[in-house]
């Protein structure tokens, strides 16, 4: 049978179009009875959340090192970075965590959507370390069941640092490994970017495959 995926695009679409500091903004409820919920980020100019720009910017420091590009994070650049490049992306969408009583836990994204194959993937997913224990791991479930689901994508994955302590959660929510891709680095004054290399021998770390095995 043949998927119709256009809408999903089109689901994408209008929920960055429409999301926005002091908006009513969609939220998916994450576990049932319901401990937390996914709220989409703003990435409209003008419609920036300051203390979403400002956690974002924290906790991508934080981990920094979990990242393929390292560099030190502000909310000017995080502004830019929602604005120019999740905001324009057909295929990235991102959301923040947050408990019952409004306070932001953490955020989790998807983003290399594929809407010819129905492939996506799991990105962008940091807690803010006063998550109650597992509820990381349930809302990275309900955000990708909420892909299949809404979205119509078949297949999702992940791609981590094989030095990410985050490979066994993954490992956890339901994640397998399907392949390693030794990494090389380059140092871009302050900043480092890690490329894929595999020809790469004297390797530090590797960035591993992973697809989601539904249960």
């Amino acid at each position: 049978m043949t998927v119709d995926l256009s809408t999903g695009r089109v689901l994408v679409r209008c929920l960055k179009d429409s999301s926005g500091l002091n908006q009513t903004n969609l939220v998916i409820p994450v576990g049932k009875p319901v401990q937390a919920y996914l709220r989409v980020i703003s990435t409209v100019e003008g419609k920036l959340d300051p203390v979403d720009l400002s956690l974002l910017s924290d906790w991508r420091n934080k981990y920094v090192k979990s990242f393929l590009t390292e560099f030190h994070s502000y909310p000017e650049r995080t502004a830019k970075w929602l604005t120019n490049y999740v905001h324009q992306s057909d295929g990235k969408i991102l959301f923040m965590l947050e408990n019952l009583d409004g306070v932001r836990l953490g955020h989790i994204g998807l983003a290399f959507i594929n809407w010819e194959t129905g492939y996506g993937e799991a990105d962008a997913i940091v807690s803010g370390g006063d998550s109650p224990r597992g509820l990381m791991k349930l809302a990275l479930q309900t955000t990708l069941k909420w892909a299949r689901n809404q979205l119509s994508l078949t297949t999702l994955g992940v791609r981590v640092r094989s030095d990410n302590t985050a490979l066994d959660f993954y490992k956890k929510v339901g994640f397998e490994e399907t392949k390693r891709v030794p990494l090389r680095f380059e140092k871009n004054g302050d900043d480092i970017n890690w490329f894929e290399d595999e020809n790469f021998l004297a390797f530090e770390a590797s960035l591993v495959y992973m697809i989601y095995r539904w249960s």
